[in-house]
């Protein structure tokens, strides 16, 4: 039997638009063996993230299912912090250990951003770290990582509500201006550098005009909670993926008066990507 865990992510990182991402100490598990060596019959619904994308693995194979899945974790759903990533990575993970490694990273990589649909939640999960990703021609998914900022602290403010992915893709308008375009592509290079070079001063330039703007409404007390994290000195405030949980980067301590409703993790970037451990 192993344990697999993967971290939460956030991904979008202000400008970086289904492009960029980080992994946060935040995890979601399963324990995994052949089917028979587990306690009880463990996961069968196709309907379960894990499991279906544990059996995409086996259809590629060629090899029956043949797997024991008992999940846990504390990600929680629809809230932007990347838990439906989690589960396609712990399933295909899962499965690739029991059928013996035949997908190598950029491997299981490719197929679980071809599962998921977000390889800006689905490299860092994998790979941990801060990731800057980009889809080729081909539909090959391409990355670079570094580690995240030493004494960065990362306070992610979750509300009682979620926030379905569809509807908040649906917000989003088919055209930008010239302006607007430029203004986050200004941003998303220099957000991806400042974590590189380790220069956290310059965080601060985190900013977007192609999502946030269209996505803030559906969030309620979205400016309650951005001025409450501004109010503690916050280098950035900005939506964790789709929303609607909002993440504030701060270097010194901070303990925003949060709405009623809303829920305050301290995380920090997990450098450790995927984690595989013998029971």
């Amino acid at each position: 039997m192993k344990r697999i865990r993967v971290s939460a992510t956030s991904a979008n990182i202000g400008a970086g638009l289904d492009c960029m991402g980080f992994a946060l100490n935040l995890y979601n598990e399963v324990t995994v063996g052949a089917r028979g060596e587990g306690p009880d019959a463990g996961l069968r619904d196709r309907k379960n993230l894990v499991y279906s994308s544990a059996k995409r693995v086996f259809d590629i194979c060629g090899r029956p299912v043949n797997i024991y899945l008992k999940q846990s974790g504390d990600i929680p759903s629809a809230s932007g912090l990347g838990s439906s990533a989690s589960c396609v990575v712990l399933g295909v993970a899962a499965a690739n250990e029991v059928l013996g490694k035949p997908l190598g990273v950029p491997d299981m990589i490719n197929l679980c951003a071809e599962l998921d649909g977000h390889p800006d939640n689905v490299v860092p999960a994998i790979a941990g770290g801060v990731t800057a990703c980009a889809v080729t021609d081909g539909g090959r998914v391409e990355y670079l990582r570094c580690d995240g900022i030493d004494g960065l602290s990362v306070y992610a403010a979750t509300p009682d509500f979620p926030l379905q992915t569809a509807r908040a893709r649906k917000a989003l308008p088919e055209f930008y201006s010239r302006a607007d375009a430029v203004y986050s592509l200004q941003r998303a290079v220099t957000t991806f550098a400042a974590f590189a070079l380790r220069d956290a001063d310059k965080l601060r330039l985190i900013d977007d005009r192609l999502h946030q703007p269209y996505r803030r409404p559906l969030i309620r007390d979205y400016d309650a909670v951005v001025g409450a994290f501004d109010s503690r000195g916050a280098l950035a405030s900005f939506l964790s993926g789709a929303g609607p949980t909002i993440i504030g980067l701060f270097t010194d301590g901070c303990d925003p008066p949060l709405p009623e409703g809303w829920t305050l993790r301290k995380l920090r970037i997990e450098n450790e990507g995927l984690r595989v451990t013998e029971l």
